[in-house]
């Protein structure tokens, strides 16, 4: 938009300031590339699901694999998908610490687990007698109790860890 000069004629009895004019226009164009950046964030997946969102981890012996989000807001839950590769037991113990216990509340889990508890800053879900061949998932639901940057270390049977961090909105 152009830029008002002050050879242009007013209205009578209207008093305009060009430098207030000239200025809602200057924020009106920045206005619409911001609110652009904004709507093209969260379709791409900024805020939530989307394309940068959805990640995939696997520790380093590859007997653990996490499906998650990485971004999220408060009070939001959000979907986890566990698949242990462990063709060697029918007993599995998953673990959760970091800042799992500290900042997500559990829900839903599937299959149940046929012991749950937590001891220090870890959660344990304890699967006995698994007649599954082949991998074996845990689905988790769990909603954020605080907003930041948590970094959650995810464990099955004494292997390695894997650590994963998401970004909580407000």
């Amino acid at each position: 938009m152009d830029k008002l000069d002050d050879s242009v004629e007013t209205l009578p009895g209207v008093k305009e300031s060009r430098r207030a004019l000239n200025f809602e226009s200057g924020c009106r164009q920045v206005g619409l590339v911001l609110l652009l950046i904004i709507v093209i964030s969260a379709v791409l997946g900024f805020f939530s699901d989307g394309y940068f969102s959805s990640a995939q981890k696997t520790n380093s012996v590859r007997t653990l694999n996490v499906d998650y989000e990485r971004f999220g807001r408060l009070q939001m839950e959000f979907k986890y998908h566990f698949k242990i590769h462990s063709p060697d037991t029918d007993n599995y113990t998953l673990s959760l610490g970091g800042a799992f216990t500290e900042g997500f509340q559990p829900g839903n889990i599937s299959p149940q687990p046929d012991k749950m508890y937590s001891r220090g800053e870890r959660l344990y879900l304890v699967y006995e007698n698994v007649k599954t061949k082949g991998d074996f998932s845990v689905w988790m639901y769990a909603t954020p109790t605080r907003p930041g940057k948590l970094v959650t270390a995810v464990q099955v049977n004494n292997e390695p860890e894997l650590h994963f961090w998401q970004f909580i909105y407000p």
